[in-house]
């Protein structure tokens, strides 16, 4: 099997690796909740807007969170990963866009689907798509932005005390909010992530499209990227075959793909028949298949460096874990038990 063939499948195998790993997690995380299980770190990954703002406190502070450090780390990961290779975490790692590949994958399986997939290649010719498509694509960057400078203008004493106060207990928040929607207490949440669903159903990685801040910061950083990639125009026979990206670019249009969109994903170049498409450092071509592989190595090294370092494990103790249970309203057996007489 040559590098073009085993190159997607490599993609989908880790896809598929950390999805699984991450729902187990998950149901870690329920059990640590209801059963005083140990706490999982990886969990922090659901947490970005805390890593985020750990990484502004610890330059404008030199105070590194105890509670959440392997959300900081998650992000630091990604941004270095992005730096050097490309922005690999949206195609290789992130679980939303692995299950929003699903979906796509139900629409291109199934019979009933077809015409949703229709409507989705109808609405992308459409004439004015083009400007509709950059307008849409706008509010992330604001939603970004605004997130990053209202952090940046805290005051320090004010981000140590939001770090001890309402981010120390965010994971156990966010986990409270998602059985409260299970259990339909955000109705409005619920058709919005519906209409979500739907969309993404005709247009793949809808939410990475126009609504994923996160993505959005890290195109930010895809701009400085060692790694270019790039279309040799002398070699493409201008086939359009490379077209067909899920994150709505055309390849055949391009010729350096380093911009804020962009997943260095490679798939435009396994379709490529004349090998056009291909990474690049400093003006030198390497294989797609090495820059899957570097891409993966990369990010999961980081994230071991971190663990090394001791940023990845929470030093939050068990009783103030269960304090935090408690105050979230997960008043179970062994939090009583922990906390005693209230």
């Amino acid at each position: 099997m040559n590098g073009s063939r085993l190159r997607p499948l490599f993609r989908r195998a880790v896809q598929a690796a950390v999805f699984v790993l991450m729902v187990w997690e998950v149901y870690r995380f329920y059990r640590f909740v209801y059963y005083g299980a140990p706490k999982p770190d990886a969990t922090d990954a659901f947490c970005p807007i805390v890593g985020t703002f750990d990484i502004i406190m610890k330059l404008k502070t030199g105070i590194t969170d105890p509670f959440h450090p392997a959300a900081m780390a998650i992000i630091l990961a990604s941004v270095l990963t992005t730096l050097l290779v490309g922005k690999v975490f949206c195609s290789y790692v992130c679980v939303v866009g692995t299950f929003l590949d699903l979906l796509t994958g139900l629409r291109k399986r199934f019979i009933n689907l077809k015409a949703l997939s229709g409507l989705g290649k109808r609405l992308t010719s459409w004439r004015y798509y083009g400007l509709l498509d950059l307008l849409l694509r706008t509010p992330k960057f604001l939603i970004a932005g605004w997130f990053i400078y209202t952090m940046v203008r805290f005051p320090p004493q004010v981000m140590v005390a939001i770090a001890q106060t309402s981010n120390a207990s965010a994971d156990i928040s966010l986990f409270k909010w998602w059985v409260e929607l299970l259990k339909g207490e955000h109705p409005l949440a619920a058709a919005v992530m519906a209409l979500i669903l739907l969309f993404s159903l005709f247009i793949p990685r809808f939410w990475c499209r126009y609504l994923c801040p996160l993505g959005a910061l890290y195109g930010v950083f895809n701009l400085f990227s060692l790694v270019r990639i790039r279309r040799d125009r002398c070699t493409c026979k201008g086939c359009g075959s490379c077209n067909g990206c899920f994150v709505g670019l055309k390849p055949s249009n391009m010729v350096e793909f380093n911009n804020t969109e962009c997943t260095a994903c490679l798939d435009c170049s396994g379709k490529c028949p004349t090998a056009s498409i291909a990474p690049e450092v400093l003006g030198r071509r390497f294989s797609p298949l090495l820059h899957a592989l570097l891409s993966v190595a990369l990010f999961f090294g980081f994230i071991g460096l971190f663990i090394h370092l001791g940023l990845w494990h929470s030093q939050a103790p068990k009783h103030l874990l269960a304090l935090f249970l408690y105050r979230n309203g997960f008043v179970t057996p062994w939090v009583k038990e922990t906390l005693g007489p209230m």
